[in-house]
């Protein structure tokens, strides 16, 4: 039982997270997926908690945003900044 309350604690996270990100950085799902070579589907997929993402697709999501993959499974608020700092140096680095 422990392990599919965790499994479904990080599945959310990721979902949370994966949302935030992409909302901070302006990704339509489709601008994402392009990004880490994942269809637009899969990414949709992440956000509604349909897949059980690997660490490899954790990863790859991850460098799209130029943050480590444990920050997509972090807690909101802890993500939130962490987003926040990878989309400013980005938007520094292009502006």
């Amino acid at each position: 039982m422990a392990k599919t309350i965790a499994a479904g604690v990080s599945r959310a996270a990721i979902a949370g997270n994966l949302q935030m990100a992409r909302t901070i950085f302006n990704f339509s799902q489709e601008d994402l997926g392009g990004r880490c070579q994942l269809r637009r589907s899969h990414i949709s997929a992440i956000e509604r908690q349909e897949l059980n993402v690997g660490v490899d697709t954790i990863e790859r999501i991850a460098g799209a945003l130029s943050v480590s993959a444990f920050v997509l499974l972090m807690p909101r608020a802890e993500a939130q900044a962490l987003l926040y700092e990878a989309y400013l140096a980005q938007a520094g680095q292009t502006g």
